[in-house]
């Protein structure tokens, strides 16, 4: 047996293991509500500004720790840049020719340099608050670790959609003008059919919004919430066995949702370049 195939039985071991003292009978974590991991208790309270609570709560910290981890990376890898990747920057240099050349690359036609420091930015940033949610944090009541990712907030989620939105049209109006907007509807259609179809862009225009943001924060959610579910229930039939089984299954759940937070980055990041891009390149 090799020692890459050694360490990887031992990862999967000690992962189990961790899921499972965290739930067994006795343990420190007695009283477990699934509804308690996604609700956003205020960690540091602050005034409320014109009705918004601006108190920190654990998406806050966990958007600070996405940003932090991006910078430093950041500021290492381009210290450290070597002709020979080690793994890491190998690894790192894969994912930046990803959203270089198979999400702006293979999406825009026009204006690739210009928004692929948005769009790789995006990617980037989803990924690491994807990732930084499957970390036990100490956010959850009364300092205990948590499993929650800040995409896993709606208000996170459309906050990111609504920089893409206003980035569609921005970048729409910069190339075409107001003309923009009179192109969403085919200038030979008839005038009634037309202005339908205008409407019906418009409305398709919104819906984008609430797509892109509801299609991060419900696949978050949901594998977080099974992952929730399946440490209740081991504390429900409060047996070591039930216990080991139910662990083995949310060890399974989680290694899945690693793969989850890659594709949520990639579909967010993809959509904002057929959005932008095709604000760029309207159909006349």
């Amino acid at each position: 047996m090799t020692r890459k195939v050694k360490w990887g039985i031992f990862g999967f071991i000690a992962l189990g293991a961790v899921a499972l003292l965290a739930v067994l009978p006795g343990g420190a974590k007695q009283e477990f509500s699934v509804a308690d991991e996604f609700t956003l208790h205020p960690i540091i309270s602050l005034p409320s500004l014109a009705g918004v609570d601006l108190s920190v709560n654990k998406a806050v910290i966990e958007l600070w720790v996405a940003t932090a981890v991006l910078v430093v990376l950041s500021l290492v890898i381009s210290r450290t840049i070597k002709k020979q990747p080690g793994r890491f920057q190998y690894i790192v240099e894969v994912l930046y020719e990803l959203a270089r050349d198979n999400i702006v690359g293979d999406v825009m036609k026009s204006g690739k340099a210009t928004w692929f420091p948005y769009i790789g930015a995006v990617f980037f940033f989803v990924l690491a608050s994807n990732l930084i949610g499957l970390l036990p944090l100490p956010l959850g009541e009364n300092w205990q670790p948590s499993y929650y990712a800040a995409t896993a907030s709606l208000y996170v989620t459309l906050t990111l959609a609504l920089f893409t939105f206003v980035f569609t049209h921005y970048a729409g109006i910069r190339k075409n003008g107001f003309r923009y907007f009179v192109n969403w509807a085919p200038s030979t259609a008839p005038p009634v059919l037309k202005q339908l179809i205008w409407v019906i862009h418009v409305v398709s225009e919104v819906f984008r919004l609430v797509s892109l943001s509801v299609r991060l924060f419900a696949n978050m959610l949901a594998g977080h919430a099974i992952l929730g579910v399946f440490f209740a229930m081991a504390l429900i039939f409060q047996n070591y066995l039930a216990a080991l089984v139910l662990q083995g299954g949310s060890v399974l759940i989680y290694m899945f949702e690693i793969f989850v937070a890659f594709i949520q980055a990639f579909i967010f990041a993809i959509l904002s370049a057929v959005y932008i891009g095709g604000a760029l390149d309207q159909d006349h």
